[in-house]
């Protein structure tokens, strides 16, 4: 298997240098590695099994740990979820108590304010007759003092 190239003689060195273990080494010690090789092996394939069954509980470990963790969750939320709707309901309240009074004083405002309006406006009118009598008065008295119109009543 070895091919000459006249160009490039270190290409037959490889040749040779590459050669299979079987052809260099002995038949005893090769075994010997390939036992050793096989052991190996099967450790390896014994600590992957081991390891598999470690995450395999690991995991069924993690999912019932995570499921207790959800329910606790679930639990603290619907409390919480129990707590904000009980205090809603009381600020609801709250406010309907003072609305109910705040609604009450300005309706008594309002009834307050109706009657001076309504005071006011018979004092309003008052004044305007007692304006309009004393315009009247005094158009009567400058009927009578002026010059004009002295003789056409």
């Amino acid at each position: 298997m070895s091919s000459k190239n006249p160009k490039n003689p270190s290409e037959t060195q490889e040749v040779h240098e590459i050669q299979p273990a079987i052809m260099t080494k002995p038949l005893p010690m090769i075994l010997e590695e390939l036992e050793n090789y096989i052991k190996r092996v099967e450790e390896a394939v014994r600590e992957a099994k081991d390891a598999a069954k470690d995450s395999r509980e690991a995991a069924e470990d993690a999912r019932l740990s995570g499921e207790k963790a959800a329910e606790a969750a679930k639990k603290a939320a619907e409390a919480a979820v129990a707590k904000v709707r009980d205090e809603a309901a009381k600020a609801h309240e709250a406010l309907r108590n003072e609305l109910g009074r705040t609604t009450d004083a300005i309706n008594g405002r309002i009834d307050e304010v109706s009657e001076n309006l309504d005071s006011l406006e018979d004092k309003v009118k008052q004044e305007v007759i007692a304006l309009d009598d004393a315009f009247l008065a005094l158009k009567d008295r400058h009927m009578e003092q002026s010059p004009f119109y002295k003789g056409k009543k």
